[in-house]
This record gives C-alpha cells, structure tokens and sequence, in this order.
C-alpha cells in the first residue's frame, strides 16, 4: 500500500479557514469540503491552535474567542477604520457645537434670528 505525501497548509489560509468558521459562514465540515482540506479533524485543529491550546487532544470550550486571533490583518484593518470614523465623529460634533455658539453669538449682538422656527411659513409676495 502506497503512503500518501502530508498536505501543508500555509498560516495565511489556515487563518482565513478558522475566520470563516468563527464569523459563522460555514461549518467546520463544509469548510473542510470547501477547501479541500483532507483531514477531517484539521479545521479543528487549527482553531484549537489559534484559540492557545497548546494540548490539542484534550477537550475544548467551544466558545473560540474572536479576539485571541489579534494577528488578523483584516480584523486590524477593520480597528483603524473604526477608531478613524469615531475620531471623525468627534470633529464633526465639535464643529456643530461651534456653529451652534456662533449662531447664538450673532444672535444676541446683531439682535436678530438667524436660525427658523419649526413649522414657520414663509412670507407670501
């Protein structure tokens, strides 16, 4: 009987692999048929691997933590763009606040309203 060669699997598609199975896009079975990955406890594996488990054979919770996995490019990527969109945030409601006071501000020196009230009609020609 012939000995078939291992498969390797490169980090980068095991890491893709394990996220897809985490973020709930397939199960751990339909990633392995997915892939083509061979083994059939591999998936497994690997997320034991990424979750810390360095015994692999003893039982696991299976409540993976997403946050273990901070190696994740995508994952880092998706914490800049969101700490960037909070600090625009911020500046965007500075900036309200500052016309809010300017208006206010022009308001009482010029001694006339700038801003509309609610349900005001315009004036008719």
């Amino acid at each position: 009987m012939e000995r078939k060669k291992p498969t390797y699997y490169s980090e980068e598609f095991k890491t893709t692999v394990v996220n897809d199975v985490l973020l709930g896009k397939y199960t751990k079975e339909e990633a392995r048929r997915l892939y083509g990955i061979k083994a059939k406890c591999a998936v497994l594996y690997w997320m034991r691997n990424f979750n810390g488990e360095k015994n692999y054979r003893q039982p696991v919770n299976e409540n993976v933590k997403f946050e273990v996995m901070n190696d994740n490019k995508e994952l880092q990527d998706l914490k800049k763009k969101v700490a960037r969109l909070e600090e625009e945030k911020r500046i965007a409601e500075l900036k309200a606040d500052l016309y809010n006071t300017m208006i206010d501000v022009a308001e009482s020196k010029l001694g006339i309203v700038i801003r509309k009230k609610s349900g005001a009609q315009r004036l008719k020609p």
